[in-house]
């Protein structure tokens, strides 16, 4: 795994991508002349990957029929297309022989589609995978073990080795089984994920290996890597204390702020004419206020009001009090279910932004009455409160719904992986990925 804007991403979808591009520079370099040219050597790979990106076809690809395969790739290289032409057309970049240019162009789509073919050819029979060795049989190495084996796309195949305690004079035996175990996989990687590590772990098997060049890594570590969260209930507070991340330094704050306060007031000018037309329909559409203000615990535990558009009926808990929302929520009203699949009823939390109340991105704000059951049954829950709560976020992209105390717990683990790994790049990330998940047609 890479770390890139603090994400782990697979080393083989990663170079893939670096020589991806590469090959749609060369082709640009050998389908333009250099001089007035040059400007599309960058425009035209951008374009490219944006459309690829917010059609699903960004590394690692997801697991697509041959003809949506083909459909989805058609589609975003017609949709490229479009926008460099108009960018042509409105703008003064030049093009050193436009019928050379465009010539060339008609067989891209051909190229980059037989690329990815022969790559995910490649992926299917388990090529350039990486034999990872797991030490245990407990909780963790169960769970590392099926995510694994589930998601082959993150490039590896896990070997699972049950340490046995048995007698000391049996130790020797057990170092022989590892050995022999590490040189049948050609295993570069061990995870150790040991129910008991001071009483199991052998370590003088393990600093062997190490020093022989072989990585070792902790088991909740490599989940963290391969899940984007933070598994909470095995997790020892040791764990996150001597760990890297949780960054709070003067100038990363300060620069977390300065992007709120600017994609708020983006957001807040583009999204005017949406916000009159939903003022209106949402007067339409039933009785009541066309916004709703509404208790939340927002940084350090303190509450404020978060404003949104009013999307449930004005008596929705008159007779239940407050409970969770659910995916199919019957106090939702029609054009409710728009709103929120789209987002657009979140568009007034900018307000809370530009307060300060909120951050662009961050832990979703919960109700204190939840906030209250919660805190007393999810160990770390507190934590989320360390950074302020989130128009969008990470644990918002990852997992869509959080109806039940379980959801909580999950979408706490996704919550605490962002608090560790917060930075302004990561956040543009998630920013990025969110308009992906609206434009899917996914939201909550």
């Amino acid at each position: 795994m890479i770390r890139i804007f603090n994400r782990y991403l697979p080393i083989r979808d990663t170079v893939y991508f670096i020589l991806e591009n590469a090959l749609i520079l060369l082709f640009l370099m050998w389908s333009t002349t250099m001089g007035s040219g040059w400007p599309n050597l960058i425009l035209v790979p951008l374009v490219v990957q944006v459309c690829l990106y917010y059609n699903e076809l960004h590394p690692s690809f997801p697991r697509f029929s041959l003809k949506e395969f083909w459909v989805k790739h058609l589609q975003s290289i017609l949709l490229a297309g479009g926008i460099l032409f108009a960018i042509f057309v409105v703008t003064p970049v030049e093009i050193a022989s436009t019928e050379r240019f465009w010539k060339h162009l008609a067989f891209s789509p051909f190229i980059l589609i037989g690329l990815r073919l022969g790559y995910q050819a490649l992926v299917a029979v388990r090529q350039w995978e990486t034999s990872v060795l797991i030490i245990g049989s407990g909780q963790v190495a169960t769970l590392l073990m099926d995510t694994l084996s589930r998601h082959r796309n993150l490039g590896y195949r896990p070997v699972q080795f049950k340490w046995d305690l048995g007698a000391p004079d049996k130790l020797g035996e057990e170092w022989e089984k590892l050995g022999n175990v590490l040189g049948m996989h050609q295993v570069r990687k061990v995870v150790i994920a040991l129910n008991d590590r001071r009483r199991q772990l052998p370590v003088e098997a393990l600093l062997n290996l190490r020093v022989q060049g072989v990585e070792v890594i902790e088991g909740v570590s490599f989940y963290e890597q391969i899940s984007g969260k933070i598994l909470v209930k095995p997790l020892r507070p040791s764990s996150l204390i001597f760990s890297e991340g949780f960054n709070r330094m003067k100038i990363m704050r300060l620069s977390k702020r300065a992007l709120d306060i600017f994609l708020a007031s983006v957001g807040s000018i583009v999204s005017l004419p949406i916000f009159a037309i939903l003022a209106v329909l949402i007067k339409l559409d039933s009785k009541g206020p066309i916004f709703y203000r509404q208790e939340r615990v927002g940084e350090k535990g303190k509450t404020f009001m978060v404003i949104k558009f009013r999307s449930m009926r004005q008596d929705a808990e008159t007779k239940t009090g407050p409970v969770w929302a659910s995916e199919n929520d019957p106090r939702v009203t029609r054009l409710g279910r728009i709103m929120r699949l789209l987002r657009l009823d979140e568009i007034p939390q900018m307000i809370n932004v530009l307060r300060g109340e909120m951050s662009f991105v961050g832990p979703r704000p919960e109700r204190p009455v939840f906030v209250d059951q919660l805190r007393k049954k999810i160990p770390y829950y507190d934590l989320r409160f360390t950074v302020k709560p989130g128009l969008t976020g990470w644990a918002q992209i990852k997992y869509q719904y959080g109806s039940t105390e379980e959801d909580a717990l999950e979408k706490l683990q996704y919550d605490l992986y962002y608090i560790k790994h917060l930075s302004p790049l990561f956040d543009l990330t998630i920013v990025m990925e969110t308009i992906q998940v609206i434009l899917g047609g996914k939201g909550r």
